[in-house]
């Protein structure tokens, strides 16, 4: 490696928070813009990091740009010729990198369209035909499943690697749905985004901020099924329930920690340069047999602060710079009530609910201090007491 690639991989690996430490943004840019453009190797390390591999994962590269929400793509038009340029995008959208966020890949596949797919319309086509879909769990099957009398119960790996396992395992499956979905709108064979037809389409539609994703893409289907072990299967739900209760996944381990941010990125979509912090989580609870699918949208920048969590019965979207929590205070989200009629008792709740989304507005706040729960349905026919956050029926 010379000295001048040297330079480039340590620039290139700097957080945003570390770059001032070392330079200032506008040489940085400089230098990384000038040796992308004539130089192999820094090319090829620019493509790793586009790729968000380690180490270059949280790079400050990947913070906004001026007409871009990402500073590498607007590099990567700017300073690569043609061939390279289209070669940078094609990776992104067709690359099994399961560390790439949903949107950034979304804005290459757009970009690769507007500029031509040229010769990755092979490829493109490759990645459409050998994929093949995942599998829901049946009803029968949820009729036969165990129970202690309230949950289910499912077979839970019973090491730490394990449980890794099967997550690295999720990731790179949904990964793959991705990928396939992108290429068949880039080649015309799906339909893009069309125009909202409600106010939780609406929230989705102007955040992210291209028509290569639809809302749709953030109906999470809870009763997905994803590889267990020995021959098993997990629900995404039962997946989301050994993050949310085994202890490793609280930590800042440095080897569980990229696995989990991988996981939220592939199989729940979320943004870049979102965070779902220690402690933090968000999860779906089946009532008897119903897994209805529900939005879970986090845009970039938005943050679930440490120890806040969300159920998504009813869903949650969370706009660019929303910032929910945190400080490792004890705070649930419902989106659904359990409701028990007058004479009744009250075990009898817990089949009959009334779910609705909770949505966090562009750079809304949901304060610390809210400690404990919030019930979302009881402020669908009024204000909450924090501004941008609100309650939205699902008929809306």
């Amino acid at each position: 490696m010379t000295q001048n690639t040297q330079n480039c991989s340590t620039l290139l690996r700097l957080a945003p928070g570390m770059l001032p430490e070392v330079t200032d943004e506008q040489s940085a840019r400089a230098r990384i813009a000038s040796q992308i453009g004539s130089d192999e190797s820094a090319y090829k390390l620019f493509g790793q990091t586009c790729r968000f591999e380690a180490p270059y994962t949280a790079s400050w590269i990947h913070g906004p740009g001026e007409k871009s929400p990402y500073l590498s793509l607007e590099l990567a038009a700017t300073s690569l010729d043609d061939d390279r340029y289209r070669a940078t995008l094609a990776d992104i959208v067709l690359s099994t990198s399961t560390a790439i966020p949903y949107d950034y890949r979304a804005l290459a596949a757009e970009e690769l369209l507007r500029f031509g797919p040229g010769d990755f319309i092979g490829p493109l086509q490759a990645a459409v035909d050998c994929y093949v879909p995942l599998g829901h769990r049946t009803q029968q099957a949820k009729v036969d499943v165990s129970t202690d009398g309230i949950d289910h119960l499912f077979e839970i790996p019973d090491t730490v690697a394990g449980r890794l396992d099967v997550l690295t395992a999720a990731s790179a499956a949904k990964t793959l749905e991705s990928r396939c979905l992108l290429a068949q709108r880039v080649l015309g064979q799906a339909p893009r985004a069309e125009s909202p037809a409600s106010d939780a389409e609406r929230l989705i539609a102007e955040d992210v901020g291209t028509d290569m994703i639809s809302p749709a893409d953030y109906l999470v289907p809870w009763d997905q099924e994803f590889p267990g072990e020995n021959g098993a299967t997990l629900t995404l739900a039962e997946l989301l329930r050994i993050v949310l209760l085994c202890p490793e996944f609280k930590l800042p381990d440095a080897k569980v920690r990229p696995i989990l941010v991988d996981f939220y990125r592939s199989v729940l979509r979320t943004s870049g340069r979102s965070i779902i912090g220690l402690s933090a989580g968000v999860f779906h609870v089946e009532h008897s047999t119903l897994t209805t699918p529900s939005y879970y949208y986090q845009g970039r920048d938005a943050i679930l602060g440490k120890g806040l969590v969300i159920d998504c019965v009813g869903g949650a979207i969370l706009q660019s710079g929303s910032f929910l929590g945190g400080g490792f205070m004890p705070i649930l989200i419902h989106t659904h009530k359990h409701i028990r009629k007058s004479g009744e008792a009250g075990a009898s709740e817990r089949k009959r609910i009334l779910p609705c989304i909770f949505a966090a507005e562009a750079g809304a706040r949901f304060p610390m201090d809210a400690i404990g729960l919030f019930e979302t349905v009881d402020y669908l026919e009024k204000d909450t007491p924090y501004q941008g956050i609100r309650a939205l029926s699902l008929n809306e």
